[in-house]
């Protein structure tokens, strides 16, 4: 039996995607067994004095790096934080992550952004690197306010240094926080100082931990990471290096040492700290603010030229000219935007979701995620993870 070690707490949707990946993987082969300190695994007790095979970690500070090295196990590592000559890792893409944080930012009319980061850590850095490459920036040119991750979780923190930053941000402008806890402190940081998220400031997390993002308030957009996609690669990873050293007597033949794979992160999930477009033309804001707002209630054009006071002719020329496409085009995007989080989120219908998108009908409906997503409504309901 190959005896593997799942060397984290369980204590987030970050982890317990994970866990679901490496027991998906578990579960197709017979030979493995997983030790853990949740009572779902067998006990893994002493770690120090633990006989087995392998291990998967979340690895999380310098002095856990250095005590898993000690082991001598193979290791496959999953957060992409702490790095070691000896491990191999499969981590969710932070540099890719950034950019897609910083070109969705973008898509709402925000060419700059300020980052609020987790100090001294590789995939804080990278997703602050891959933000700034996406805007044609240094990563240095972004403002920038970090602390350590116990910082960050920790509530009765003095935050003095983070609202003094938050108050000092141009404004309208954009946050991109590196993990949705950042992002939270940001959203109830504003809420406090009077700062309106997000027509003053707009707030974007990443992890998408749905349950504390929709119960923020405003809630809170993030970038959802493919968790179970990474458990599932960092056990095969594990699994070939057992199988060349069960094979060869050493790992030699396997993965080397070093080897580091990553995972696409998944869409941005867009909730309320983003629904607004910064714009110089305050009536292109206007509008579409009102879009991502109320497209669900099913608001047309005409609806829409009730809230904002101006020509259909003009506002169309205005809006295409600030954002690149037409009123119906952002109503129709808003209203598959919302449908993308029914379908991951709820077990409602397909007519349902139609209906709580804002569709007039299932035909509509399936037409319009077609086009914008490039698969059926179904296909991407059966992609999420569960």
């Amino acid at each position: 039996m190959k005896r593997v070690a799942l060397v984290m707490g369980l204590s987030d949707f970050f982890e317990h995607g994970i866990a679901r990946g490496v027991v998906r993987y578990a579960k197709s082969r017979p030979d493995w067994r997983i030790y853990g300190h949740s009572w779902m695994f067998r006990g893994l007790g002493d770690l120090g004095q633990w006989k087995g095979d392998g291990v998967i970690a979340r690895i999380e500070s310098g002095a856990e790096a250095d005590a898993l090295a000690a082991l001598g196990l193979p290791l496959v590592d999953v957060a992409g934080a702490y790095a070691r000559p000896g491990f191999r890792s499969v981590t969710n893409d932070d540099a890719l992550t950034g950019h897609q944080a910083a070109t969705y930012l973008a898509s709402i009319g925000f060419s700059r952004l300020a980052f609020l980061g987790v100090e001294g850590v590789a995939w804080s850095a990278a997703r602050r690197e891959g933000a700034a490459r996406a805007l044609g920036l240094e990563a240095a040119a972004i403002p920038s306010f970090e602390r350590s991750l116990p910082w960050w979780e920790d509530g009765t923190a003095d935050e003095a240094g983070l609202e003094g930053f938050l108050k000092a941000l141009p404004r309208p402008g954009a946050v991109f926080a590196c993990n949705d806890t950042a992002g939270l402190r940001a959203v109830e940081i504003c809420a406090r100082l009077g700062i309106d998220v997000p027509s003053e400031l707009a707030v974007l997390g990443v992890d998408d931990e749905d349950i504390v993002c929709e119960l923020a308030s405003p809630s809170l957009s993030s970038v959802a990471l493919d968790c179970e996609t990474i458990g599932y690669r960092a056990a095969a990873l594990l699994d070939a290096v057992l199988d060349a050293k069960a094979g060869n007597g050493s790992e030699g033949l396997g993965p080397p040492p070093g080897t580091a794979l990553t995972v696409a992160p998944r869409k941005v999930e867009e909730r309320e700290s983003t629904l607004t477009y910064a714009s110089t033309d305050p009536l292109v804001s206007q509008a579409a603010a009102a879009i991502r707002a109320r497209a669900h209630e099913g608001l047309d054009v005409e609806g829409l030229l009730r809230i904002v006071a101006t020509s259909r002719r003009s506002l169309e020329k205005r809006f295409r000219a600030a954002t690149g496409h037409s009123l119906h085009e952002e109503i129709l995007a808003a209203r598959v935007a919302r449908a993308r989080r029914l379908l991951g989120a709820t077990d409602l219908t397909m007519d349902a979701v139609a209906a709580a998108s804002g569709f007039g009908s299932l035909q509509r409906f399936h037409e319009a995620f077609r086009r914008l997503e490039g698969r059926t409504p179904g296909d991407y309901r059966r992609d999420q993870p569960r």
